[in-house]
């Protein structure tokens, strides 16, 4: 085996243990120039053993889930930064809506400076964060929990949400594009995202850039279906534009 065959399969094995890798972490742990390194990413892609995101590449989530706490230690400063974005858009006396998923758990984290709040999720992690916060009426449906998530979801959470009124929901998704819309990896969970998205005013979609040109199993809705994107500072200038064109503009 070459050298350069032992550095992609290093490359995958990292991809394997956090679920997705950035460029400029293969540049710095291997050594290489950027154009090695997706060059690198290009064959793995062209192998069907990642698929390459803007900035690095991610495992071929058609056939992975990767669980919580795995993404929780992954692009920790970007959800940090979409989180505090978010908070731009809530104010006290807000009834808002988590989905679950890590970036939502990053909002959740930073709740407890507004006074009065009610807050509505199907994530019971998120719920267990919020108990006790003063000031906060929390809300927790119903449903069957997935241990990959934490989400409780099927027809006993969409039965909650159906006698709710949301003013505003965060979403978090596994996957997005223009062609095929917001993506997540369980049927029942996106049917249920789409139950809370439905019971909103106004949705609002959390997702670092890891997320974008990612797919996965099950489709939620169109990303035109919401107010707009809140994500991190690594987004190119290119993306803006492409969703911005397309009715779906970063916030």
């Amino acid at each position: 085996m070459g050298k350069t065959d032992v550095r992609r399969d290093a490359i995958m094995q990292a991809i394997k243990d956090k679920g997705s890798i950035a460029l400029t972490d293969i540049v710095q742990q291997f050594a290489v120039s950027e154009a090695t390194a997706r060059r690198d990413l290009e064959i793995l892609e062209q192998e069907k053993r990642c698929i390459r995101t803007f900035g690095g590449a991610v495992l071929e989530s058609l056939k992975v889930e990767v669980p919580f706490f795995n993404k929780m230690d992954l692009f920790t400063e970007e959800k940090k930064e979409i989180a505090d974005k978010a908070l731009r858009y809530i104010e006290d006396g807000d009834i808002i809506g988590l989905t679950g998923g890590t970036t939502t758990t990053f909002i959740a984290k930073k709740l407890n400076q507004f006074k009065n709040l009610t807050v509505i999720t199907n994530a019971v992690n998120i719920a267990y964060e919020l108990i006790g916060t003063q000031g906060l009426q929390l809300i927790l449906t119903g449903g069957v929990i997935r241990t990959q998530t934490f989400e409780l979801s099927g027809p006993l959470a969409n039965a909650t949400l159906e006698n709710l009124s949301i003013r505003k929901t965060f979403m978090g998704v596994d996957g997005i594009s223009l062609s095929r819309g917001m993506m997540i990896y369980n049927e029942l969970e996106a049917e249920t995202n789409r139950r809370m998205m439905k019971q909103s005013m106004e949705t609002y979609l959390v997702a670092d850039h890891s997320k974008f040109s990612r797919s996965s199993l099950f489709v939620i809705g169109e990303v035109q279906e919401t107010i707009g994107i809140i994500s991190d500072s690594k987004i190119t200038p290119e993306m803006k534009h492409a969703f911005k064109e397309a009715g779906a503009p970063f916030l």
